[in-house]
């Protein structure tokens, strides 16, 4: 068995800053999840939510960016691979356009169900 690598796993963090500060930097759909992920977490301060709400929420906002995530990559990679315009690399393309539409649908269902009572309380 080999020793864990100190240098190695703490350089691994570098590089992976470094990707999410470029996906922030270079997509547009990553500005507007990240806005509205600060917006979320100003309104949960001010709306006093509980912790279990707080982390649904989390959660929530966490898949929409991992699914960012691996939606741009992996659309970066084709676009290597395959520059030029394919059918199935459309799809692909597509497919993956699509399961960030759903994440993001999901955290706003999900932020909807939690912070309705409490403005409807407001009135």
């Amino acid at each position: 068995m080999t020793q864990f690598n100190y240098r190695k796993f703490f350089r691994s963090f570098k590089y992976a800053i470094r990707g999410l500060v470029r996906l922030i930097e270079t997509e547009q759909n990553a500005r507007v999840h990240l806005m509205a992920s600060v917006l979320l977490g100003i309104a949960s301060v001010a709306f006093k939510l509980s912790h279990t709400e707080v982390a649904v929420l989390f959660f929530a906002v966490v898949l929409v960016f991992a699914v960012e995530i691996i939606n741009t990559a992996i659309e970066k990679l084709l676009d290597v691979v395959h520059p030029e315009s394919h059918s199935q690399i459309a799809f692909v393309k597509d497919a993956l356009a699509g399961s960030v539409l759903i994440a993001a649908t999901i955290a706003l269902a999900v932020a909807f169900f939690i912070f309705y009572p409490h403005v409807r309380d407001l009135f």
